[in-house]
């Protein structure tokens, strides 16, 4: 029986059979999953513009993107319809030529919402044949209670393929493209991958899954914290009560964060893999993402005030992420006073600094990129600063864009008119941000 034939009689699109396929994948419904999705009402609730007012989307791109390097497969955010919300990351040269089409591009996010709506119904992700033969994953996001999108990861096959069938493929599912012959060429170089990369890869799915859920609701709560907050102001109420409740917030995400153990046993995994094979760069990097996934995960469940110089410590991991990426480059210092470590700030306040810094200052320079991250105590004031050298930016559009205005409202949640975030930057010449916020006697104690 062939390869085809097979998967035409039991939907298994991996040779190694049912039993196999049913020991390997657990369809326990995911923890983020609620028993009962609300059906999606609102046209406009997890649509593109959903996603670009809730999250920042440079942000969550270069999660994905950190995510597709690390399992050297394709992945991509979508809307419910299939709609990219970020841009492909890691696609293999055949789904970029198929996607080049305006039929194969569709037939692509047909595919890819089908995989979504399957792994609804299953409660966990769900692993598939996409229109064009290849193996993919999709796991479905729920933001309080509704379908917003869906996480895909794959483009690979679990066997190799002769050019007879290849050929047979392009007869009877490629009958979008003008170039079959280059696409069969295309189709032959696309990975091959095992039943434990499968495993390792559906793992990493679910929690990378869980943290852009998290994103979300977090965003949604500080929104509605900070509406509420100005309601209770004007009724004379403390900020303690805006505390207290976020907390309480944080406290219903709880069910929805997964045991990190096993992803970063998984991780740990990868990195000695690519020790043995020699892969410097990826083993470096592996162990910077498990890192920097290992403070956001645990922190993010945790309070939302933490010591700054844990801050530092998880931007000292996202700046060396990046400098693999860049090598010589880029080059980055952090520092703080001792004084100054001790104080506690709102979590992850620093990280979209740091990546303006790097995506809108060093990435299109073509000098040598220096980042200086430094904070130090100035007359009963915490002042950070995050300063490049880049090319420099419009002050107006940095003040307007997403990442600084979610930045300047939590600072503003906790610390009212007292804080102000300045940003002076020259054509040619980097920019420079500083945030200053008052310091408690217990903060600097």
């Amino acid at each position: 029986m062939t390869f085809s034939e097979k998967t035409e009689r039991d939907g298994n699109p991996f040779p190694f059979g049912v039993k196999s396929w049913r020991r390997g994948f657990s369809v326990t419904p995911l923890s983020f999953l609620p028993q009962e999705v609300i059906p999606l009402t609102e046209l406009a609730y997890g649509s593109l513009e959903w996603w670009q007012q809730v999250v920042d989307i440079d942000m969550l791109q270069e999660i994905i993107d950190r995510f597709a390097t690390s399992l050297q497969c394709g992945a991509v955010l979508t809307t419910t319809e299939g709609e990219p919300v970020t841009q492909p990351s890691n696609f293999t040269a055949f789904c970029r030529k198929v996607r080049l089409t305006r039929e194969g591009r569709m037939r692509c996010f047909r595919s890819d919402a089908e995989g979504g709506r399957k792994g609804l119904e299953m409660g966990n992700f769900h692993i598939y044949r996409c229109h064009t033969g290849l193996i993919d994953m999709a796991i479905p996001l729920i933001v309080e209670g509704r379908l917003v999108g869906i996480l895909l990861l794959g483009q690979v096959k679990v066997r190799h393929y002769s050019r007879d069938e290849a050929e047979e493929l392009a007869r009877t599912r490629w009958d979008f493209s003008t170039d079959p012959e280059d696409l069969i060429e295309r189709f032959l170089q696309v990975p091959v991958v095992d039943e434990e990369q499968i495993n390792s890869g559906g793992a990493l799915l679910r929690l990378v899954a869980s943290h852009v859920v998290t994103l979300c609701e977090r965003r949604l709560t500080e929104r509605r914290l900070l509406q509420k907050g100005i309601a209770l102001m004007k009724e004379q109420m403390d900020r303690e009560s805006l505390e207290r409740n976020f907390k309480l917030s944080q406290a219903r995400n709880l069910h929805r964060q997964l045991n990190p153990h096993f992803v970063f046993n998984t991780l740990n995994a990868i990195s000695r893999l690519a020790m043995f094979e020699g892969a410097t760069e990826t083993q470096k990097l592996t162990i910077q993402l498990a890192e920097y996934l290992r403070y956001v995960l645990r922190k993010q469940s945790q309070e939302e005030l933490v010591p700054l110089s844990q801050e530092l410590e998880c931007i000292g991991h996202f700046l060396e992420i990046y400098q693999v990426r860049f090598g010589d480059r880029l080059s980055f210092s952090v520092e703080a006073t001792a004084e100054a470590s001790r104080v506690r700030v709102p979590f992850m306040v620093l990280q979209p600094l740091v990546e303006n810094a790097v995506v809108h200052g060093i990435e299109p320079s073509l000098a040598r990129g220096v980042i200086e991250v430094s904070c130090r105590i100035v007359e009963g004031c915490l002042v950070m600063r995050v300063a490049d050298n880049g090319v420099g930016c419009d002050v107006d559009h940095l003040q307007s864009g997403l990442g600084i205005a979610n930045v300047r409202e939590r600072l503003e949640l906790h610390f009212g008119d007292s804080v102000s975030l300045n940003i002076d930057s020259l054509p040619g010449g980097g920019t420079a941000v500083d945030v200053t916020l008052p310091v408690s006697v217990e903060d600097g104690s």
